[in-house]
């Protein structure tokens, strides 16, 4: 029942009174009350966990009729894929489907059409407005193997026409076959750098941007003749990554409001998806920037373009709450992180929730609330699984806690923990410069019980390392919220140097 339940789910308050409608014309009797309806009823209220088929044969026929229940099963996972395709293609506008989704339906139904219409009929006014209507909607959408197909059906249909006219619709096939196999190539080369970076721990920096640089080149070069919104759509893509991975933010801004602004522009691109994830970007490089109000302003614009409830949004409310946690708007940023918690785990996944748990147990940290922050901290979390990253510093929190608690002794032997889990050659190998050096302050304050009296002088040297020299310099959008060195100041009393220190 699991699939014919999600399709249920999925369905908008006017799709279940049309599938109502729908199902009950579709009945002998006419009545509304079918055995497929009630099946409908059951899986709709029955909430985020589906029935089994047991459970809803029980229901329906008051005994386990299971033969009975696969055929309605079946009959209805039917009628409610037709119905969203029904509803998809209808001419009405509606908050659900995109433009692009419509008209791609809108261009299968007319190829089907032509198919049946070719076949029966042959060559007649009516099969020749449909070619053409498709051939208007595939090159406006760039919907390239369709419209190949239909040019090659168009040959066959004008060959009375002569040798010149079936060269002129070649030329077209050709042409439209080019930007087909640049757009596939552009996709594949946008769609590796997704499986390196899901797939590839430790990818050598370099590397990474050659292989960014020389595709975004190659695909320049191949894409200059052809006219492809598409094609530029997922360069300007490829550029964003190459500039992130250089940290320059900058110009990765500014590629980025290019590419809301063709997005905008172009009917084969404009979605309004595609909008949310280019403004979540632009807040993203604000966030990088240090322009914390910009960064909430964009994130606002990116959830506007987004479905609610869907991991794009939960992503752009993230940023939003970033801005604000970074801006120490402690209500604000409580408010949003309240609404990330109140999400569920099948909705966002068990690592987003465990994040936005970390996330609380920040905004608890700011608020002075640190056994709540503990407390969250103390479970077993999924984020944990990531040992270089979040689990680091989720270990540095927990000592901070201790720390502002009193709670030497703990702190101490979440240390020692600490300590051993960073130098097992796996992931002493792989911490970042900056959590090596933290990882040094705190080993030195440690030994002295945490009192930095007697040893203040070389924690002010590594701290100034940690504030002015880039190679150990806290980054944005990473798992250490709260900057150590901010930390540390405060509760040490430090003061910075306005050069960067060296450590004998």
């Amino acid at each position: 029942m699991e699939k014919l339940h999600f399709l249920i789910q999925t369905l908008t308050k006017p799709q279940r009174k049309i599938l109502k409608v729908h199902l009950k014309y579709l009945s002998v009797r006419k009545d509304a009350n079918t055995q497929m309806m009630k099946l409908a009823e059951i899986l709709t209220n029955c909430g985020p966990n589906p029935p089994t088929i047991e459970e809803c044969s029980l229901l329906i026929y008051g005994k386990m009729n299971y033969s009975a229940m696969q055929k309605i099963k079946s009959r209805l996972f039917q009628r409610l894929k037709a119905l969203l395709v029904f509803d998809v293609g209808m001419e009405k506008r509606n908050a659900e489907t995109e433009d692009l989704d419509r008209y791609g339906v809108a261009i299968r139904w007319e190829t089907t059409l032509f198919q049946i219409l070719y076949n029966r009929t042959g060559n007649n006014p009516l099969l020749r407005s449909t070619m053409n209507e498709i051939i208007r909607l595939c090159k406006e959408y760039e919907s390239y193997p369709t419209l190949i197909e239909i040019l090659n059906y168009k040959k066959w249909m004008n060959y009375r026409e002569g040798e010149k006219k079936m060269a002129l619709v070649n030329a077209e096939v050709n042409y439209f076959k080019k930007c087909n196999d640049v757009l596939t190539k552009a996709k594949d080369y946008y769609l590796l750098t997704i499986v390196r970076s899901t797939f590839t721990t430790k990818e050598d920096l370099q590397e990474y941007q050659k292989f960014l640089r020389d595709a975004i080149a190659e695909l320049n070069e191949e894409a200059a003749p052809l006219s492809s919104p598409l094609i530029t759509y997922y360069i300007k893509h490829l550029e964003i990554l190459y500039y992130e991975a250089g940290k320059n933010f900058i110009t990765t801004r500014e590629v980025c409001l290019e590419l809301a602004e063709l997005v905008k522009e172009k009917k084969s691109i404009y979605s309004k998806q595609r909008l949310a994830v280019v403004y979540g970007s632009i807040s993203a490089c604000d966030l990088r920037l240090g322009d914390y109000e910009q960064a909430i302003e964009n994130a606002h614009l990116a959830q506007k373009y987004c479905i609610p409830n869907t991991e794009n949004y939960y992503a752009t409310m993230e940023y939003e709450f970033i801005a604000r946690f970074y801006q120490r708007e402690t209500d604000k940023c409580k408010a949003v992180c309240a609404q990330l918690v109140r999400s569920t785990k099948k909705e966002i996944g068990d690592f987003r929730y465990a994040k936005y748990l970390y996330f609380q147990a920040n905004v608890f940290y700011l608020l002075g609330r640190y056994k709540e922050a503990l407390s969250l901290l103390n479970f077993k979390m999924e984020l944990s699984r990531d040992k270089l990253g979040w689990d680091i510093s989720i270990r540095i929190l927990r000592i901070q806690l201790m720390l502002e608690l009193d709670r030497m002794d703990e702190a101490s032997t979440q240390f020692d923990s600490l300590s051993k889990h960073a130098n097992r050659s796996s992931t002493e190998e792989g911490l970042r410069p900056r959590d090596k050096l933290i990882l040094r302050i705190l080993r030195m304050l440690n030994h002295e019980g945490y009192s930095g009296t007697r040893i203040r002088h070389k924690i002010t040297l590594n701290y100034n390392l940690l504030v002015h020299d880039k190679l150990y310099a806290w980054e944005p959008l990473s798992s250490e919220m709260i900057p150590f060195d901010n930390w540390l100041a405060e509760r040490y009393n430090l003061h910075r140097n306005h050069t960067p220190a060296e450590v004998a």
